[in-house]
């Protein structure tokens, strides 16, 4: 009764939700430029400051509650009294009360998500606003200097500029750094990263020093404006490399006005970022000044920041929102790198003579602060299928494996993802750039509209619903991946075993199928190193209680139970319930349910709050599928109109690609026994042929020879949420059993308090 439940290195910032009635006009920031909401760098004009402002003031003013918006206009009028601003000096003004709102805002989301943002548009007031729409690299910038009236204003004892005290809030954190300056450069070289050199110390070699590798062509720039210099720094102990990309104000290449900076350790795959910013404000510099990493070389001088201290900073943004994947370095690999002469392509530095270590062993894993993605996890393999030529290449030890996609990275989404693959600046796929544009989009837009967390069930009779919230029934018999990430070296296998009937239930609303049923017997995880099984006890002809096993052992995890790199088993008592905290934010939670009537143990297994995306609970975005895909990625197409054909497709090609192997299997097996005695590859049989006979050989199965939908109704009126009220419809009609519903009813409260998080 189961239903299953690239091209250019650029910084940039993470999404905020938009006002219902316009779009959030500053999607995405970093190294000056700033994006909207269809992926386009916007020019930094009169108006368009203007626009920002207004819309983040509102959001802001209307967060405070009404106390706070009587001492916003006090402040306000205190900063405009006496004075009639205009122009930029208006805009500059405009800023100083609006950072009075990011100061007093309770709401640390909305506070995190709009200060970088503000911080950059006024950090871009520094220099001379134009009027006109342009977008290109200036000949000349003139740097921007308010009247004596703004500057005595600004600098009035009443109006002290306040500091952004952004913290993380409630932001998940995942391995983040709290350190700074040498405390930074320690946990970095610890980790296995290089330090870079200070910055224009200079060397041909690139290995005392920098080496430059030319100058990014501003038609291959995503982020376009200013001049972008690539340098380079190769390290043989630790094994890895740094990349720094100083962009100039204008075409003179007299000033430096950002140089971001990213070193990644080989065999760690361990990645720090520096940029040129103290406390949170970026200073310019001039062409060929000695910059230090981390701390500077006399007291109050300028240096290099890094970790904690450039996570709420004001031009470059979310390093990671765009740095994400295998590959911290966003440079497509067939930039030609040099001004003049023979080209000199990007992919060209990592093979003889450089052998630059531009790839690190695994998925790179960032020490950034813990408001900052933190590039858990790669898109799964099996959402990224025909008709696209994209596993072609983005796969590990090659172009390396695409960031798990989300509503969280809209930086990668929509400048680097978007850009790609359709529009002037399109370079996928090699050789004929563009070509792919509709079904890209298509898998763009369902991965990056999509939240990071998704909710999967598997609720005991096997009702199964995927982690993008679609509910079928999934009946077969044996073992199955129920959700596996590669990446993170976890998976989830369940056993599901037949229940016998004198009758065929009904149809399932979304595979129109009527089905014989199973149940979940047995679970397994393994996370890591470490293997946990959730079986019942007995021995193999026999069922007797649940029995919670640690590689193989009998353990009472009911003080918790440490799996190691910070995975552990919460809440757990010898028989009761068994609940995994995973690293990558993963919640499984194992319930074991009894069946009085028939003397028998059965599961319901929850995921919560998951990045996985592979097996039977994986997702189906596509409106050309209607089951997940296989363990290739193969899709099953659209959902066929014969029933037989809808029957083979689910329960023979879908069950037999997630179907568990004896070298695959998760589960303990009494001596003589396999993963084959608990598998009836004819379970459910073809409609219309019965459901009293299967080929698993134990333990006994259930035998029900009455349905009772009136004890059905009565047991699960008080459920609310549609999908577990349907399945406990179900399950009760079938087995008889109000015990099924208080399971149900369990469940539901759990998904209500996963929601509220």
């Amino acid at each position: 009764m189961q239903r299953l439940a690239l091209q250019v290195l650029l910084v940039l910032a993470v999404p905020m939700a938009a006002l219902p009635q316009e779009p959030e006009p500053i999607t995405a920031f970093g190294h000056g430029g700033f994006f909207g909401p269809d992926g386009k760098q916007v020019p930094v004009t009169m108006a368009f400051v203007t626009k920002a402002q207004a819309y983040y003031k509102a959001k802001l003013v209307n967060a405070l509650p009404a106390t706070k918006k009587k001492a916003f206009a006090a402040y306000e009028k205190g900063v405009l009294s006496a004075i009639t601003p205009a122009g930029q000096d208006k805009l500059i003004l405009e800023h100083q009360s609006i950072e009075w709102l990011i100061e007093n805002t309770a709401d640390q989301q909305l506070k995190l998500q709009s200060g970088g943002r503000l911080r950059a548009l006024r950090q871009a007031m520094n220099w001379k606003l134009p009027d006109q729409a342009t977008l290109g690299e200036a000949e000349k910038r003139e740097s921007y200097t308010p009247s004596p009236q703004v500057r005595e204003r600004l600098a009035s004892p009443q109006l002290k500029l306040m500091n952004l005290k952004l913290n993380s809030g409630a932001v998940k954190v995942f391995a983040a750094t709290t350190n700074s300056g040498q405390a930074y450069i320690d946990e970095c070289t610890a980790a296995g990263v290089p330090i870079p050199p200070t910055i224009n110390v200079m060397d041909p070699m690139g290995i005392t020093g920098w080496r430059s590798e030319g100058f990014i062509p501003t038609i291959s720039q995503f982020i376009t404006g200013t001049p972008a210099e690539l340098r380079s720094y190769k390290s043989s102990a630790p094994e890895g490399m740094c990349f720094a990309l100083p962009r100039y104000t204008d075409a003179s290449k007299t000033t430096v006005e950002l140089d971001g900076v990213i070193c990644t350790g080989k065999q760690s795959s361990k990645v720090c970022f520096w940029d040129n910013q103290r406390a949170g404000t970026t200073f310019p510099f001039p062409a060929g000044t000695q910059i230090p990493i981390g701390v500077p070389a006399t007291p109050g001088g300028l240096y290099q920041a890094g970790g904690k201290e450039i996570e709420f900073n004001s031009t470059a943004g979310v390093c990671t929102d765009c740095h994400a994947g295998e590959n911290p370095y966003v440079i497509h690999p067939k930039v030609n790198l040099a001004t003049s002469g023979p080209a000199v392509l990007w992919e060209s530095l990592s093979q003889a003579p450089r052998n630059l270590p531009t790839m690190p062993v695994n998925r790179y894993d960032p020490l950034v602060g813990g408001s900052w993605p933190q590039n858990q996890s790669s898109q799964a393999a099996s959402t990224i299928s025909a008709p696209l030529s994209c596993p072609d290449c983005h796969f590990k030890g090659f172009a390396g494996r695409f960031p798990h996609l989300s509503n969280q990275i809209p930086g990668y989404c929509t400048v680097v993802l978007g850009q790609a693959i359709n529009g002037p600046k399109a370079t996928m796929p090699p050789g004929s750039p563009g070509s792919e544009a509709t079904a890209a989009l298509a898998f763009k837009n369902a991965w990056c509209n999509a939240p990071p967390t998704s909710t999967s069930e598997d609720t005991g009779d096997p009702h199964l619903t995927t982690i993008n919230n679609v509910h079928y029934d999934f009946q077969a018999a044996g073992e199955f991946t129920a959700l596996r990430n590669t990446d993170f070296d976890f998976e989830l296998q369940t056993r599901q075993s037949p229940v016998l009937t004198s009758f065929t239930p009904g149809a399932n609303a979304y595979t129109g199928l009527a089905s014989c049923v199973s149940l979940n017997t047995a679970a397994a995880v393994r996370v890591g190193k470490r293997r946990v099984t959730f079986q019942t006890s007995g021995g193999f002809e026999k069922q007797g209680r649940f029995q919670l096993r640690v590689d193989g052992k009998v353990i009472n995890a009911s003080g918790g139970f440490d799996l190691g790199g910070g995975n552990k088993i919460t809440n757990a008592s010898p028989g009761g319930e068994a609940d995994f905290q995973l690293a990558d934010g993963t919640r499984i939670a194992i319930t074991p349910v009894f069946w009085a009537s028939q003397g028998y143990w059965f599961l319901q297994v929850e995921v919560l709050n998951t990045p996985a995306q592979e097996g039977i609970l994986g997702p189906i975005l596509s409106a050309t599928d209607w089951l997940p895909h296989a363990p290739d990625g193969t899709s099953f197409g659209l959902r066929p109109i014969p029933l037989l054909d809808r029957y083979v497709a689910l329960n023979q090609k879908l069950a037999n690609a997630w179907r568990v192997k004896p070298a695959t299997s998760l589960f303990d097996y009494d001596p003589g026994t396999s993963t084959a005695d608990f598998t009836d590859v004819n379970w459910p049989p073809e409609p219309g042929k019965g459901c009293m006979t299967t080929t698993v050989r134990g333990p006994r199965p259930p035998v029900v020879k009455e349905p009772r939908p009136d004890l059905a109704k009565r047991a699960c009126s008080a459920i609310k949420d549609k999908a577990t009220f349907d399945n406990c419809i179900f399950d009760v009609t079938i087995m008889g059993d109000i015990s099924v519903a208080k399971a149900h009813q369990a469940t539901a409260k759990m998904k209500a308090a996963a929601a509220t998080k």
